[in-house]
């Protein structure tokens, strides 16, 4: 494995912007490239693929398109502890298995190098006669110490980055360093009077600051995707929203407009509830398939919800698990009275703005009321 140092981007040469007509532009994103990474679950793989004309008219499909595409940004998110770094190691073995070159950007959890090993060794594929002798060599590894670093290195890259021959990248997690760089709004709001900062443009500009970065980060990592035929592989973290949900809803950190036109694929990785009956259902995660082919997939259905579970030589899809119990929607009462309501409905946080842990905390007067009623 090869630790690249890349502490001295300052000293690179500055790059030129080349410009080139738009219909040679639209010529070379219909031209992408081919292939895909394998996830080491076969049912996820086939369910990753949208259906082709092929497929409908009762052609074959190629096995060797089935999983994470090549040329695209495919993002992952989950609450922790769900297997999303488990998915990534996964992925990164079937590249490493097929001799092609990977790199691995970590922004706070080390690479478990130990484990990436052990799959490799345990690989069903490791007694295959075309199996590169240490395959972790081609494995290029980053840490990026600051948010600063990740910047740097994807949006100006040094010379050589990525390498020709490199197949896939991955990166986690790609919301890790935000939050320290950017505070929620209340934060924010509260360092306002000690900064001396009275201009609203300006304000804005500093609240608005954290979906610009997120904006030319999703740029770019298409760009690199794009240019390079790469698959692009984002472990992205997540937070709880209220606002505008019928209850409290998991959803990426990293988010937006831009950020949400830059993933091809989208895959939720989760823990629910399996039925009493269900006797093999400890230690069952689910991978639902929540975008693909850049089109958000808005019906929920079986076939895109497949569950695995983790072992110490990979993932292991399950076959014959039933799909994971969704809770009805609930509709929100209305009929609360004033006196009732501790909150009002614009003093709910959104996450999206601020962190989640703000959001259930106490508002002044709650003990009073609490006391009043005990009586």
């Amino acid at each position: 494995m090869n630790q690249q140092d890349y502490l001295g981007l300052s000293t690179q040469e500055p790059q030129r912007v080349i410009s080139f007509p738009a219909s040679q532009s639209l010529h070379a994103s219909a031209a992408s490239p081919s292939g895909a990474i394998s996830t080491g679950i076969p049912q996820l793989d086939e369910a990753i693929r949208p259906p082709s004309a092929e497929d409908v008219l009762g052609r074959t499909r190629d096995i060797n398109s089935n999983g994470i595409p090549c040329g695209h940004v495919t993002e992952v998110y989950g609450p922790p502890g769900a297997g999303k770094t488990s998915l990534a190691l996964s992925v990164a073995t079937s590249a490493l298995r097929n001799g092609d070159k990977v790199i691995w950007i970590d922004t706070g959890s080390p690479l478990p190098k130990v484990r990436l090993a052990s799959m490799l060794k345990k690989s069903p594929d490791a007694t295959s006669s075309d199996l590169p002798e240490d395959p972790i060599k081609n494995l290029i590894y980053f840490h990026a110490r600051s948010l600063p670093h990740l910047l740097a290195l994807l949006i100006r890259p040094p010379k050589g980055f990525p390498p020709e021959d490199a197949k896939l990248l991955v990166i986690d997690s790609v919301s890790g360093l935000f939050p320290s760089y950017f505070p929620n709004p209340s934060e924010f709001k509260s360092r306002l009077p000690q900064s001396g900062i009275t201009d609203k443009m300006q304000i804005q500009w500093l609240m608005n600051r954290k979906w610009n970065v997120t904006s030319d980060l999703g740029n770019q990592l298409v760009k690199l995707a794009a240019t390079h035929g790469l698959a692009i592989l984002l472990v992205n973290q997540t937070h709880t929203r209220i606002r505008g949900q019928p209850r409290a809803t998991l959803c990426p950190v990293l988010a937006g407009g831009t950020w949400e036109n830059s993933v091809h694929v989208r895959i939720a990785i989760f823990r629910d509830f399996l039925p009493e009956d269900e006797g093999d259902s400890k230690g069952v995660h689910f991978a639902e398939v929540m975008k693909r082919a850049g089109k958000t997939l808005s019906l929920r259905l079986d076939e895109n919800i497949v569950p695995f579970k983790i072992e110490t030589d990979g993932l292991r899809g399950i076959d014959k698990t039933p799909p994971p119990l969704i809770l009805p929607q609930v509709p929100i009462e209305t009929s609360l009275s004033a006196s009732q309501r501790k909150r009002k409905v614009d003093e709910i946080a959104d996450s999206q703005d601020e962190d989640s842990d703000e959001e259930f905390g106490w508002v002044e007067g709650d003990d009073a009321g609490l006391s009043d009623g005990a009586g």
